[in-house]
């Protein structure tokens, strides 16, 4: 196996774990495993980005979808889910 080959096949598993994550992400119902869904899918399309050889927009993809996005999810999921009472 070249490793032209052994690239494409990882560019295909990764595609394909990132298709399967955002599918997720909208078939779950419950905001906070939702918001960790899309951290996961998040992940995936960093692992997408490295291996598609576009390191600047994967450090963008961990900054904003795995740390930014639920840093700002996750206290409103809180305070509106009856976590921040009284």
């Amino acid at each position: 196996m070249t490793a032209a080959t052994l690239t494409t096949v990882l560019q295909a598993i990764a595609l394909t774990l990132a298709g399967v994550l955002a599918v997720g992400t909208v078939l779950v119902r419950d905001p906070l495993r939702q918001v960790v869904v899309f951290s996961l899918f998040g992940l995936s399309l960093v692992i997408v980005f490295a291996l598609l050889m576009a390191p600047d927009v994967a450090i963008a993809e961990v900054a904003v979808s795995s740390i930014g996005v639920p840093m700002v999810l996750l206290p409103v999921i809180y305070k509106t889910h009856g976590g921040g009472r009284g």
